[in-house]
């Protein structure tokens, strides 16, 4: 396969999966809402609307709408070919817009209000956008790793293999291994180990307490580990190193969670942060390695045709010559 067909071929999959889970997300979302103001439901006191429902019901129809037209390829290509310096850019800010509207939302609605602690709940909207994040990055990662060991990488293409299931296990932890979904009872042992008393490794009381720390490494990592690679590019190892950096422009979303779980471990979170608004900076997170992923995703593909441009062009001057 030719690279430009890889590229179009590798386009055509990212946009069709990524509007498929537009779609069932975001029709889920909003039919879960609808479902909870309808006076049909027996267990359901009536009408109850407030922020959080109107909220999620909005995402969820915007989401559909995304996934249901060809917006999203459109987009894509653009963001791959003529407008892909702006959406660097785009993409870079994209974290800190998301810091402000989550802050902002804290302030308008109150952390200790209902609609907010609704937003940021365990099988909550963010909870379950964060889970499909890291599926998504362990999705596309796959191809990656294969094309990795093709070029008979075979260390760095394990690495990468190993790095990709450690995206899935941290996406299913996130939902508890689809717990709530199926409606399963936690075993005597997670009962008693586990401080959420779900199915997740985790929150068992072995680990939870590191959590933050590491957090706040993989946010070190995240945020600055692309100026090394930076001063290194003529190195050999650099080409394929590059594949578990965040480059630069997909860096930023690996700074808000260094900084809040900063904040929440070794400060009293000035009055204003608390443990519950993790959740949002976990999504922040989640989001990072996707793009990760999908930058890793589209890399290999438009380098092998730099590549075989140029050995066009070598063999056009030769012929010349």
């Amino acid at each position: 396969m030719t690279s430009a067909k890889l590229t179009e071929k590798r386009l055509n999959l990212f946009s069709k999966v990524i509007s498929i889970i537009l779609m069932l997300f975001g029709a889920a979302a909003a039919l879960t809402q609808i479902l909870k103001i309808s006076p049909l439901l027996e267990s359901y006191p009536g009408w109850t609307w407030n922020w959080s429902n109107i909220t999620v019901l909005i995402i969820g129809i915007i989401l559909f709408l995304l996934g249901k037209g060809t917006t999203l390829k459109r987009f894509v290509r653009y963001s791959l070919f003529s407008g892909r310096e702006k959406m660097k850019r785009l993409i870079f800010s994209v974290p800190f817009s998301a810091m402000l509207l989550i802050i902002s939302a804290k302030v308008i609605l109150g952390h200790n209000s209902h609609d907010y602690r609704m937003i940021n709940s365990e099988g909550g909207l963010i909870e379950y956008g964060t889970s499909i994040a890291y599926i998504l990055a362990f999705v596309f990662s796959v191809p990656v790793a294969n094309d990795i060991l093709k070029q008979e990488r075979k260390i760095w293409g394990i690495l990468y293999y190993i790095f990709a299931f450690g995206l899935i296990f941290v996406g299913l932890e996130e939902i508890s291994w689809g717990q709530r979904l199926l409606g399963l009872e936690s075993p005597d042992f997670f009962q008693i180990y586990n401080s959420q008393e779900e199915i997740t490794i985790h929150n068992l009381e072995w680990f939870r307490h590191y959590l933050h720390n590491v957090y706040i490494i993989i946010g070190l990592i995240g945020s600055f580990s692309w100026l090394i690679v930076r001063q290194n590019r003529n190195k050999p190892y650099t080409r394929l190193v590059k594949y578990f950096i965040p480059t630069w422009f997909v860096s930023s979303f690996f700074l808000p969670p260094l900084i809040i779980f900063t904040i929440l471990e070794y400060t009293n979170g000035f009055g204003f942060f608390v443990s519950k608004d993790q959740e949002g900076v976990e999504l922040i997170l989640s989001l990072g390695f996707l793009f990760l992923v999908v930058t890793n995703f589209f890399r290999q593909s438009l380098e092998w045709e730099s590549v075989r441009v140029k050995v066009s062009d070598r063999k056009d001057d030769v012929c010349l010559n």
